[in-house]
């Protein structure tokens, strides 16, 4: 996962417009993508969305941090077999 940089002021909340835009899709998309749970809802009691909660999910559909924890090896015998 891309971490933003200890001196980044970015807000880690954002709104829906705003966490659409952080993802590159339209709002109407996002908002199916909540509903759908391919994003997170925002957080409850808010309209905010967290940007690390945003990035898990998209780390978790991008196949990234999936097998974090394999064994390099057999992570190598997975990627060569055949």
């Amino acid at each position: 996962m891309t971490r933003q940089p200890a001196n980044d002021n970015t807000p880690r909340l954002m709104g829906r417009k705003d966490a659409a835009a952080y993802c590159g899709i339209a709002e109407s998309t996002f908002s199916l993508w909540v509903a759908t749970h391919k994003m997170p809802p925002c957080i409850p009691g808010t309209r905010k969305w967290d940007r690390r909660a945003i990035d898990a999910k998209l780390d978790e559909i991008s196949g990234l941090g999936v097998n974090d924890n394999e064994d390099p090896y057999e992570k190598w015998m997975r990627e060569n077999a055949g």
